[in-house]
């Protein structure tokens, strides 16, 4: 395992090596994320990136902020009293992107965890919670408390943030829209200006397969009242998601901040760094975000 690490330590240096002498800003949205990745060493942003890290963080900057009740943040699941949980709740990793597993009643209910569990890695999968099988939860997330997210072997590149951030297990209220899953804001802040306003609503029916069934882009200038119309919401609500973000993204270059709709309100969901992992190319993501964030090094000094 040392040596494994060593070698992947060794690989990240070189790519970064790489993108630092081949990467300059551009008109694309990937080429931008990866530039970022290797120029911005900020240490802000290993605390954006850790979900307890980052909750904490955002609860300063915007007190007033909603999140869904969390029963642990731990890092030894032999501590978690299961019996205590509700029927329907999440499981996930802090410190990387994806490692999910969303338990509710609306889940397939042929879902099952993979007895093989050393593939379920960094994917995310919906789960009856009648075939929620605990032992299989824990040894997949005892796995993940070992490993580090964004090495940048076979992705668009190294993501540095992730790299010695202090991983948890994270249990915490599932947060339903109507019977299923909820769904997800995006604001993408860039110099303290919305660049892209999305939503929509995610999926995980199979293990590492997302289905998208609603989703809506907005770019500048923003009409709240379309935004408000779709997403079924308060125009007030809409102002206040988006103010919200302002605050926590503050000065950032690029920051995209992530929000749940639920029966129960709008909740602070999570901070991403690197959309994408600098892989969105093809995607509309990809297409609306080019032309809006050009990185610039003294940005990160």
């Amino acid at each position: 395992m040392i040596i494994i690490k060593s070698i992947q330590v060794v690989l990240r240096n070189i790519i970064t090596l790489y993108y630092r002498v081949v990467l300059r800003p551009s008109d694309d949205f990937d080429r931008n994320i990866i530039f970022k990745m290797v120029w911005d060493r900020r240490p802000i942003l290993k605390v954006l990136n850790e979900k307890v890290a980052s909750l904490k963080y955002v609860s300063l900057r915007v007190p007033e902020v909603k999140s869904a009740h969390r029963y642990y943040e731990t890092k030894d699941l032999g501590n978690v009293d299961w019996s205590i949980l509700p029927r329907n709740f999440v499981i996930k990793a802090s410190h990387g992107s994806g490692g999910v597993i969303i338990v509710h009643d609306s889940a397939p209910i042929e879902n099952r965890l993979p007895r093989k569990w050393k593939r379920f890695g960094w994917r995310r999968l919906e789960v009856h919670p009648d075939n929620f099988d605990r032992e299989i939860a824990v040894k997949i997330f005892t796995s993940l408390l070992k490993k580090t997210y964004g090495q940048g072997l076979n992705r668009g590149g190294p993501e540095w943030a992730y790299w010695g951030n202090e991983p948890h297990v994270i249990i915490e209220d599932f947060l339903a829209f109507r019977a299923g899953m909820p769904l997800r804001i995006s604001c993408n802040v860039v110099h303290e200006q919305i660049s892209l306003f999305y939503w929509d609503q995610m999926n995980f029916p199979l293990l590492g397969k997302t289905v998208l069934t609603e989703k809506s882009t907005h770019v500048p200038p923003l009409s709240i009242q379309n935004i408000s119309s779709g997403l079924n919401l308060s125009e007030s609500d809409i102002e206040r998601v988006i103010e919200m973000s302002l605050r926590i993204a503050g000065q950032m270059d690029y920051l995209r901040v992530d929000w749940l709709v639920s029966n129960d309100g709008i909740f602070f969901s999570e901070l991403t760094n690197y959309c994408g992992g600098g892989a969105l190319r093809g995607q509309s993501y990809f297409q609306q975000m080019s032309a809006m964030w050009r990185p610039n090094r003294k940005d990160y000094l």
